[in-house]
């Protein structure tokens, strides 16, 4: 099955620890039939096409949903607010337990009036038909004004899942050796969303003080590299493919991110459970979501609320791995993997 977040894909393992349900998985990401692209690509407005592709995954997915007769529970992967009118009838009507996983979709509707109203329908559909629920990622919605919170009996919270597939480089009791450099690494698409440049230079003035100890790599898709990367002199990596995306974690030592507040404020990081689950020691922005994806159930990082503090969190992230190593991503994963999740999604059945 192909995933808009392939980070999620351990929630395709939580069946192998349900004893008595059976759980049916839906993406909208399926192909679309040649002629219905070809036409709307030939729309002038991008847009317009873009917002008919989705609608049409989205009644496909609603419609596949029938197709999946034995089984309990349909665990729906992703969704789009605006993209609900359509699909919400057809996943009440099968009759089952339907969980649909958000996402960022509540950030979204603080800023987008389509997206909001989406929020709305799906509150309506919650309140009336019990079998529908949603799955929030990491805390509740509490944190968010009340005209985009959902009804408390129709919420599921569980942790991001990790990446199964890779462990930690240090194993529990293991230390890097004292003369290990300390790589601290960037990695993401260089977006509006993600201002990797404030970072860098605030990085780059930190590791100036202590080339002999660290040292900086950068890992971003070289199809939207900005140009000024080359420049810098610092080691670039390309993420593009998913086992290069994951080869660069595993390098890093310690890795620094930002989001913008108005886009992350109440949104999971894939990128930061990907670094956790290679044993990253995370140095992240300090959102509601994002502390406790760092922080729960042990901490693997740190937070901070403007750049004047990551140079002082650099310093604790190395007193923790050169004391601590990798000790508490191996607790972390734990309460992450695809049997803790099944356990919070089904407690009666496993």
């Amino acid at each position: 099955m192909q995933l808009m977040h392939p980070g999620l894909k351990d929630i395709l393992l939580i069946e192998q620890y349900i004893k008595t349900k059976k759980i049916g998985f839906l993406s909208i990401e399926t192909p679309l039939p040649p002629w219905f692209k070809k036409i709307t690509q030939s729309i002038p407005n991008y847009s317009i096409g873009l917002q008919l592709r989705r609608e049409y995954r989205h009644i496909s997915m609603g419609i596949r949903a029938f197709r999946l007769k034995d089984i309990d529970t349909i665990f729906i992967f992703e969704i789009y607010n605006q993209h609900l009118l359509g699909v919400l009838p057809l996943l009440a009507l099968t009759g089952k337990q339907v969980l649909i996983s958000l996402h960022g979709n509540q950030q979204f509707a603080m800023t987008s009036k389509i997206k909001f109203f989406g929020l709305v329908y799906l509150k309506r559909y919650l309140q009336l038909f019990k079998n529908l629920k949603v799955v929030l990622f990491e805390i509740d919605d509490h944190v968010i004004p009340d005209q985009f919170r959902l009804p408390a009996s129709s919420k599921i919270i569980i942790p991001h899942p990790i990446l199964s597939e890779v462990t930690p480089n240090l194993s529990l009791g293991e230390r890097l050796p004292i003369d290990a450099k300390i790589k601290i690494g960037v990695v993401g698409m260089i977006r509006q969303d993600k201002p990797i440049s404030k970072l860098i230079a605030k990085l780059q003035e930190y590791i100036s003080s202590y080339t002999d100890q660290c040292e900086l790599i950068i890992g971003t898709p070289f199809a939207q590299k900005p140009g000024y990367l080359d420049q810098l002199g610092v080691a670039l990596y390309d993420t593009t493919k998913e086992e290069d995306y994951i080869s660069v974690l595993k390098q890093i030592d310690i890795l620094v991110i930002h989001y913008e507040k108005d886009r992350y404020y109440y949104r999971t990081s894939g990128v930061i459970s990907d670094a956790g689950s290679c044993g990253c020691y995370i140095i992240a922005s300090d959102y509601p979501v994002i502390n406790h994806q760092v922080n729960f159930p042990v901490p693997i990082g740190a937070t901070f609320s403007n750049f004047d503090e990551i140079g002082s969190l650099i310093d604790q992230a190395i007193t923790h791995i050169r004391q601590k190593g990798q000790d508490n991503h191996w607790i972390w994963r734990e309460h992450r993997s695809a049997e803790a999740i099944a356990k919070l999604l089904f407690p009666q059945n496993t």
